[in-house]
């Protein structure tokens, strides 16, 4: 389905190549959404749907990195939690009812745009608590209820990536043990949800040995061991 054509001109210029449309655009909206001393999912899912337009508009390799990064980097603009959340919740909306239909050439850059939001919504959640925990245990962290609104493939992505993001982030730093915990209480659930895949992937996952429970892989000795022949 296209986008209204109100908002086409307001796509194009933010996946132009040209930096100055672009800006504009993003200078706009960052604007708009700084005013904000509420926002609803409604709300958030309708500016969601056409940043998602936007990004699959966007042409060649560095201009989607960049884009991914401008994107991710909205919530900075949004002035409380009580924003925030429906900020997420409206990404995630709007992913999960799009995501059947990328196609294998933009899958790339959606994966990107992704873990951009991710980290982000991570470093939101860690600041502001509980509403935005709420939005991750609600979205790629549900372990029942509708599972369906969350694609297999982007639940995948996110038990790949959430490690990954935290150390980025400098979240697996004793200080912010707390916070780490309740993340991985999280993907600790995963271990019991319904889907095969997204169970085996979070006990993978949630072992890995960066975090503090994780667990370190025996190596074999005698794998490294070559045989060097008979002695003289």
């Amino acid at each position: 389905m296209a986008p209204p054509e109100a908002q086409m001109s307001f796509i194009k210029n933010l996946a132009s190549s040209d930096r100055k449309l672009r800006t504009a655009s993003l200078e706009s909206l960052q604007l708009f959404l700084s005013t904000r001393s509420a926002l609803t999912v409604t709300d958030a899912s309708k500016l969601w749907k056409g940043l998602y337009y936007a990004h699959w508009m966007s042409d060649r390799p560095l201009p989607q990195q960049r884009l991914a990064n401008e994107l991710a980097a909205l919530a900075d603009a949004l002035p409380n939690a009580a924003c925030l959340a429906p900020w997420f919740d409206g990404f995630w909306t709007v992913l999960g009812q799009e995501w059947p239909m990328i196609d294998k050439l933009r899958l790339d850059k959606f994966l990107l745009l992704v873990r951009r939001v991710f980290a982000v919504q991570l470093r939101c959640a860690r600041k502001h608590g509980d509403e935005v925990e709420r939005t991750l245990q609600d979205w790629p962290f549900e372990a029942s209820g509708d599972l369906r609104k969350v694609p297999l493939g982007l639940r995948l992505h996110i038990m790949d990536i959430w490690v990954d993001e935290l150390e980025k982030a400098e979240l697996l730093a004793p200080e912010h043990g707390e916070f780490l915990g309740r993340v991985g209480g999280m993907v600790e659930g995963l271990k019991h949800c319904p889907i095969k895949q997204v169970r085996e992937r979070a006990r993978e996952s949630h072992d890995d040995p960066r975090l503090p429970w994780g667990v370190e892989k025996e190596v074999d000795e005698d794998e490294d061991d070559e045989w060097g022949g008979l002695d003289d």
